[in-house]
């Protein structure tokens, strides 16, 4: 199960990050419809900063070394790749 902000390589090789999208009732505007959770492709820019991300993020996995990505919503096109502590490390996958 994916979570809302989870990035995810799809099947394609390009990138793509969950978010929440609320459907809309157009039968009753006035009404708020439910919401899914839907990968939305990320743009070019983002691409290579991503596969970069993936590569030094796999050389501190090898080294048993707990790392996590995320895209930095304040700064558009910036990755942070961020190391965890030992005590984190039961949650990366």
């Amino acid at each position: 199960m994916a979570f809302d902000g989870e990035l995810v390589r799809m099947e394609n090789g390009r990138w793509a990050r969950f978010q929440q999208c609320r459907i809309l009732n157009a039968g009753h505007p006035d009404h708020e419809g439910p919401t899914i959770l839907v990968a939305v492709e990320l743009e070019d820019s983002l691409q290579s900063a991503l596969d970069a991300a993936q590569a030094s993020v796999e050389s501190y996995r090898r080294r048993g070394i707990p790392v996590r990505v995320q895209l930095d919503d304040a700064s558009p096109g910036r990755v942070n790749v961020e190391v965890l502590s030992q005590a984190a490390s039961a949650g990366v996958h």
